[in-house]
């Protein structure tokens, strides 16, 4: 809302940023493995306060890799607000720039970079 001379000129409703998790397969992981990983990422992003509902999981395979940085970097360009949770700088290995030159460049087009720390 902002104020002007005592009235009130605009109301802009808060908007909820849209979450991408980015979750790299480092080695082959088992179905199980990855569940794991992804609640553990999921409860974390629900710990910074962030509603379930507007995060999304991205999930890179070896044998695929960069098709999932590329389909959730097409996303993050089409919102407003945009965070990106990631483990760990290692998940950005591989993407064809060294892994800063892959975070200078998000958070250059304003999507906040949040490195979560280690799956446990």
């Amino acid at each position: 809302m902002t104020i002007i001379h005592g009235e009130i000129m605009e109301i802009k409703k808060p908007t909820r940023p849209f979450v991408a998790i980015y979750l790299r397969e480092l080695k082959p992981m088992t179905a199980s493995e990855m569940a794991h990983a992804t609640s553990f990422l999921m409860t974390r992003a629900r710990r910074r306060g962030f509603n379930p509902d507007e995060v999304e999981i991205f999930v890179e395979k070896l044998e695929t890799a960069p098709a999932a940085f590329q389909k959730m970097a097409d996303k993050l360009t089409e919102r407003g607000e945009r965070v990106m949770m990631i483990p760990s700088i290692k998940d950005l290995d591989g993407l064809g720039s060294p892994p800063l030159a892959v975070i200078e460049a998000l958070t250059a087009d304003r999507v906040e970079v949040l490195i979560t720390g280690p799956v446990t």
